[in-house]
């Protein structure tokens, strides 16, 4: 009998574990406004992962500031490109004071992916 009840307690601790291993990444405090980290980025169909990039392609590489949750920057091949972000149907809307482009962003646990218009351009952040 005291066997089975340490079994029981033993079950219910491991599953009590396991379930709050789960919820870690749902319960994290990751908005717009986090600091995000280049996780890989893909133009035209050829995907980059940073890992694999050397100390002059992480110049260039794009990256993405947001501080206010309203105004931001997103830098590529070197260039910055001050946006204002706005929402619409659950996603973020990123427009360009230097373009008529725009960038649609969804954060989705503790990752920021942005995508251009045409669809040709991804960037995939993660959050620190």
């Amino acid at each position: 009998m005291k066997k089975g009840f340490v079994c029981l307690i033993a079950c219910i601790l491991s599953i009590a574990c396991i379930l709050s291993g789960c919820q870690r990444g749902d319960m994290m405090d990751v908005s717009i406004t986090s600091d995000w980290e280049l996780k890989e980025f893909t133009v035209n169909d050829k995907t980059v992962k940073a890992s694999q990039m050397d100390a002059d392609m992480r110049k260039l590489a794009p990256a993405f500031v947001c501080k206010d949750g309203e105004n931001c920057v997103v830098s590529n091949n070197g260039k910055d490109h001050k946006g204002t972000i706005t929402q619409s149907d659950g996603l973020y809307v990123i427009s360009f004071d230097d373009t008529d482009q725009q960038l649609s962003g969804q954060i989705s646990g503790d990752v920021l992916t942005l995508v251009n218009t045409k669809k040709t351009v991804t960037f995939v952040f993660v959050a620190n």
